[in-house]
């Protein structure tokens, strides 16, 4: 009866153990479909009472108990299957690294070889609990430390964690060999110095797959704000040109304008009501084709972004409403404004697409209350939008390059201690951003 209990619990733990890196390390994320959930279940408890698959003489039975974890946790998780399999894979390999260092720690204090240790199943089971603590613990660490942990898990493409299996298989197997070879030694400090070689060659292997995600994290973050302070600049630019043909028209304009006054005088000394009226609409019409309009939410480089937004928002028939203006001495960055107000509006402005025209428009209001800064943006939409997907999926073909709006935005709120809600109904969308002044 004990070891049969025995043999329940190593089978749970290694179920868990498994679902802890993926589900936490990983962030697959769970189904929330009964059926499969179900079917995980009845799996589990099948396997965990299946006894000790290692030491079933039917090479056929074992290998099928081997194959029921990751069945199990197929059913459990939700998204593309082969990506499934592959984290599953990444997985199981990198519970290596914790069972690498629980290994090494105990037989540093008992003496005893690893091997020794591992025909024990006790200490196979607190092994195992001792890891799932302690992934668990890791994953919320990552979680609170690193900004949108999730999303850069999400958006990681599937041939890391392949890089990644085969960087810790790598170090597995060079641990195991080197290990081996160490043992043919009567002398312990050579010994000793082998098996110190084989840590360290294992810790690159498990550090290089890891390395590999660091760096591409990097990578595509640094393209990302350089593609983003280009695109400011040139907004910035775009504006300043804008500015000043505007202010060489006004010059013009301001030369002119004794002589359309007189004009206007001599109409309407002479009682030509009517000429001095049409001469004045005339007048108001050169002015607003001469004169390019220009929004002040009292932020230069806000302005800037709006203008150049509203100029695509005019060919595409979008209404504007723009309500309230920034407050001074606003303690938020030029390129966290820009890139909130850049991507917001730009997202709405994509939205048009699939709407009538008559119902296009884009309201953005800037409030003040009790200390905190509101920003709401408004814009119609064909459809509900499902809020969970914002920022881990895009429409767009150019999937690689698009994309990031949304996780820039979350990024920018965030760093400034804000926060972001969304609101989605059949024909708007609303973004509601709240900072602490």
């Amino acid at each position: 009866m004990g070891g049969m209990i025995i043999n329940i619990l190593l089978n749970l733990v290694n179920v868990l153990e498994t679902g802890v890196m993926m589900c936490g390390i990983f962030c697959v994320p769970l189904t929330k479909k009964k059926l499969p959930v179900i079917g995980g279940l009845l799996l589990c408890i099948g396997f965990c009472l299946g006894g000790n698959w290692e030491q079933y003489e039917d090479l056929s039975v074992g290998a099928f108990g081997m194959l029921l974890t990751p069945a199990i946790w197929l059913l459990w998780t939700e998204g593309k299957w082969f990506r499934r399999i592959a984290i599953y894979i990444c997985s199981m390999m990198y519970l290596g690294l914790p069972y690498f260092i629980i290994n090494l720690f105990v037989c540093e204090i008992s003496g005893k070889n690893a091997d020794i240790w591992e025909t024990y199943e006790m200490y196979r089971i607190l092994r195992g609990i001792v890891t799932i603590s302690t992934v668990g613990l890791l994953t919320v660490c990552l979680m609170r430390k690193i900004t949108r942990y999730k999303e850069i898990l999400h958006n990681l493409p599937t041939s890391y964690f392949i890089v990644g299996s085969i960087c810790a298989f790598t170090a597995t197997m060079t641990h195991n060999f080197v290990d081996s070879v160490s043992r043919e030694y009567e002398n312990n400090g050579v010994a000793n110095f082998i098996s110190l070689c084989a840590v360290v060659v294992s810790l690159v292997f498990y550090g290089l797959g890891i390395g590999c995600v660091v760096l591409d994290v990097f990578r595509k973050r640094y393209k990302e704000e350089s593609r983003l302070k280009e695109q400011y600049l040139q907004i910035a630019r775009n504006y300043v040109r804008t500015v000043r043909d505007n202010a060489r028209e006004t010059r013009k304009i301001r030369h002119d304008i004794r002589n359309h006054m007189n004009i206007l005088s001599y109409h309407l000394e002479n009682g030509e009501y009517q000429k001095a009226q049409n001469y004045l609409e005339e007048m108001q019409l050169h002015v607003e084709r001469s004169i390019k309009k220009s929004v002040s939410v009292n932020h230069e480089i806000v302005d800037a972004v709006l203008y150049q937004l509203q100029s695509r928002a005019g060919v595409q028939s979008i209404q504007w409403q723009i309500e309230g203006a920034l407050p001074d001495g606003l303690p938020i960055g030029d390129f966290d404004l820009c890139t909130i107000f850049s991507n917001l509006l730009s997202n709405s402005i994509e939205a048009y697409r699939q709407v009538e025209e008559e119902r296009r428009y884009i309201h953005l209001r800037i409030r003040s209350l009790d200390e905190k800064l509101v920003i709401e943006v408004e814009n119609s939409c064909h459809d509900l939008v499902e809020i969970e997907k914002l920022g881990r999926t895009t429409s767009k073909k150019d999937a690689e390059n698009h994309g990031y709006g949304i996780i820039n935005i979350k990024d920018a709120v965030r760093k400034n201690h804000g926060e972001i809600l969304f609101e989605s109904t059949k024909d708007r969308f609303i973004a509601h951003i709240i900072f602490i002044l």
